[in-house]
């Protein structure tokens, strides 16, 4: 979004966004293999760069290493930027606040998760723990072009578990996004195209470009 900008610009661009959005409504996030800008720091017992970590000061916002209960909902939202064993650290909390509440528990994690033959140990690793912690809703992105590809939806079931990627078109109007009912589990997706839409050639061989039903 704004590519002619160093890092810490645009982090400080992010952080004036997402506070006003704060305004409005809870806002929960979790960062991407893009968010590298400044240092990493110690937070609890992980590394969350500063600039996250400076974000989830602000009540409303829920950001990179936390899991917190929001209304009736509980967030775990995983960093980039960490291992396995890391992540664990609020997965585990997550777990134990779902099992003791019985509330429905939504994890944010960057890299959706794949299985099969090509799949990269990023994808690999989101669907162990997908497997282990088995939360209601597994929210990811990464993949701009995850629901335009064969055989992929913005909205899968893996169990019992709702996996879910709205993808991202880059030259569109607005952001790709899907809205969840977290009382009726009622689940739309909202795209500016339901096909896919030429990134110059960077995601283009890998979808079949063709209307989604």
């Amino acid at each position: 979004m704004f590519a002619s900008e160093t890092r810490m610009e645009q982090a400080r661009e992010t952080t004036r966004l997402v506070r006003e959005l704060a305004d409005l409504v809870p806002v929960a996030l979790c960062s991407g293999n893009q968010d590298h800008a400044g240092r990493l720091v110690s937070h609890d017992r992980a590394a969350v760069y500063g600039w996250l970590i400076e974000l989830g000061t602000r009540p409303n916002i829920i950001t990179d290493g936390s899991t917190r209960k929001l209304e009736n909902l509980i967030v775990t939202t995983i960093p980039y930027h960490c291992w396995r064993q890391e992540k664990s650290i609020w997965l585990d909390r997550g777990s134990t606040i779902r099992r003791q509440t019985g509330m429905p528990w939504i994890v944010l994690h960057h890299v959706p998760p794949k299985n099969g033959s090509g799949v990269s140990g990023e994808e690999s690793e989101a669907s162990e723990l997908l497997v282990t912690y088995r939360p209601d809703y597994f929210v990811a992105g990464h993949d701009h072009a995850f629901p335009y590809t064969i055989g992929q939806s913005w909205n899968q079931k893996l169990g019992k578990v709702s996996v879910l990627v709205p993808g991202q078109l880059l030259s569109a109007p607005f952001p790709n996004y899907i809205k969840l009912d977290t009382e009726s589990g009622e689940l739309s997706w909202h795209a500016a195209s339901e096909t896919w839409i030429l990134e110059n050639g960077l995601y283009d061989h890998l979808v079949l470009k063709v209307a989604k039903d």
